[in-house]
């Protein structure tokens, strides 16, 4: 475990932070044992069988460092009841592989296969909405209950934040602007996405970044229009599959539209902070 070298198996899913224990006393037991059994099959299928290492985070799986004892504690002692020294895990019955568990405690209504998300499709993630109706709009989805995770805090928010903006996502027109300019530069030549990181952090492929003003200057040098501020912003959406699927951008040197997909990818590459958009369903708020 990284910071904590080798730990027991079963001491590491005693310290483990994700669920919360109280489910035991409120009726879903039963919920935390399942648990127990896919933070294992994580686990074992990313530390490669306990080969390698995992972190400590919500990018692998929450690790407090000691026993969170309660219902968690019981959960883990009886799954450990079940199979003795031994971990119980998933194991697909299509590749014969230990199941690598992703798991969430929100998902806004759908859920995607792991190809959608990343590149690498697994048959046991699956494509599939958990409303429990369909809805017509994304105000509707929003404050409507027609999602069975609606009461989560990350139900409907933002994504990172930044401290000189009270700590908040929101962005000024003319960052999103930037953001627009760089992907439209991008579109005319790919060959200089690696001076498109985000200005305000180190360039991961250790060339120069170029600035606002560059990536204007570059997009006029190829014949287009670049824009110094954000006027309108607009999204298109499909309900059935439960994502963004365009990009709309005025201001005031015209217009951009985008693919939903690929317009997050590159904000994640080029917004400010940590601000992320981190699913394939999501809307834009102005104020």
């Amino acid at each position: 475990v990284q910071g904590y070298g080798g730990v027991n198996i079963h001491e590491y899913l005693k310290g483990l932070g994700e669920m919360p224990e109280g489910w035991g006393n409120d009726g879903a037991y039963q919920a935390l044992k399942a648990q127990v059994v896919a933070a294992a099959s994580f686990a074992f299928a990313y530390t490669n069988g306990g080969s390698g290492e995992i972190c400590t985070t919500q990018s692998c799986q929450v690790y407090l460092g000691h026993n969170k004892g309660g219902r968690w504690e019981d959960a883990v002692n009886e799954v450990k009841n079940n199979c003795g020294d031994g971990i119980e895990v998933m194991v697909s019955n299509d590749t014969n592989e230990v199941i690598k568990a992703w798991y969430a405690s929100t998902f806004g209504g759908y859920t995607w296969t792991s190809g959608e998300i990343w590149s690498s499709n697994k048959p046991w993630t699956k494509h599939s909405s958990d409303l429990k109706e369909g809805v017509g709009s994304l105000s509707e989805l929003r404050d409507s209950d027609k999602s069975y995770d609606k009461a989560s805090p990350y139900y409907y928010c933002d994504w990172g934040s930044r401290p000189e903006y009270n700590k908040t996502a929101w962005l000024k027109p003319e960052e999103l602007a930037d953001i627009a300019n760089a992907l439209a530069l991008a579109k005319r030549d790919n060959g200089i996405i690696s001076h498109l990181s985000q200005p305000d952090k180190p360039n991961p492929d250790g060339t120069d970044t170029w600035d606002q003003e560059k990536v204007k200057s570059e997009i006029r040098s190829r014949g287009g229009s670049p824009i110094n501020f954000v006027s309108d912003v607009g999204i298109d959406w499909d309900s059935g599959a439960g994502k963004t699927t365009t990009v709309r951008i005025s201001g005031d040197g015209g217009s951009f539209s985008f693919d939903g997909r690929e317009f997050k990818d590159f904000f994640n590459l080029r917004a400010p902070a940590n601000i992320q958009i981190v699913g394939l369903l999501y809307n834009v708020e102005k104020r």
